[in-house]
Formats: C-alpha cells, sequence, structure tokens
C-alpha cells in the first residue's frame, strides 16, 4: 500500500484586482522573494533556519527606491546569492522599473519596494496573517497602484 501524503488544505481564491487606470499613470512597487536587504537593516535570520531548516524567516524588509546593488545584502539559504550581488535586477527589478518611468511606460516607482524569504518551509501563517497584511498596509498608505512579484 502506498504512503499517504497528506495535502495541506487549499487557499482561499487570490483577491486579483483589475487596474484602474493605465500603466502610464500608475505608481508601481516591486516585492523579491530574494531575501534582500538594506545594508542599514538587519538581514534575514539565516541562523534560526540553519538550526530549524523546515522554517523560513517570514518578516519583510523595506527597499528604498533609489536602492543600488551597494545598498544591499542578500541573505537566503536556497538561492545562488551571488547571481543577484552581480546584477541586483535578476531579484529586485529597480534599473527596469526606472527606465520604464523614464520612458512614461510607468507613471511613477513608489518610494519602498519589499522583500521577503521564498522559502517558508513548514507554516506560511506569519507570511499570510501577518507579514503580507503589513506590506499591504504600506503600499496603501504610499499610493501604491500595483506591486510587481520578481519571484526568485
Amino acid at each position: 500500500m502506498a504512503a499517504r501524503i497528506d495535502a495541506q488544505p487549499p487557499h482561499p481564491p487570490i483577491p486579483w484586482t483589475a487596474t484602474r487606470q493605465p500603466l502610464s499613470a500608475s505608481r508601481v512597487a516591486l516585492l523579491t522573494t530574494a531575501g534582500v536587504s538594506m545594508r542599514e537593516d538587519a538581514p534575514f535570520d539565516l541562523e534560526s533556519e540553519r538550526r530549524r531548516p523546515t522554517w523560513g524567516d517570514p518578516t519583510f524588509r523595506r527597499i528604498r527606491s533609489d536602492a543600488t546593488a551597494a545598498d544591499v545584502e542578500v541573505s537566503h539559504l536556497h538561492i545562488e546569492t551571488a547571481f543577484i550581488r552581480r546584477d541586483l535586477n535578476v531579484a529586485l527589478p529597480l534599473d527596469r522599473l526606472r527606465e520604464l518611468v523614464r520612458e512614461g511606460v510607468v507613471g511613477s516607482a513608489a518610494p519602498t519596494h519589499y522583500s521577503t524569504m521564498g522559502y517558508q518551509g513548514s507554516s506560511t501563517e506569519v507570511l499570510e496573517t501577518e507579514t503580507a497584511p503589513a506590506i499591504a498596509e504600506s503600499l496603501a498608505a504610499e499610493g501604491v497602484d500595483l506591486l510587481l512579484l520578481a519571484p526568485v
């Protein structure tokens, strides 16, 4: 007899929302799952993850809109971070967003972008009940119209 693998219950439907205005009039923010943080901020908690390999840091970090690769750190055990250190746009395409703003394709870049850890291991509860609502509140406060996910 084959072993039964218990699946997690399905999530409720994703609340996709249609855009209310053209992209050229929208304020856009980015969200990466690469564990990026500003150098002056605390990095993601890799030590706890090393001790508990099925745990992932469920917190988030704010990334300034003017940040460059020299301004950030990358902390993630489940991806090759060297690529991101060579070109931040691999995980957080800030330069590409700035180009789209200059070209008039995008109305404006939000003052703040966000980073989480893509690996959440055994539980996403904190990410869903605390982290995501906190990011959403910040996005609303900054008048963001569209959040683009840059998963890694």
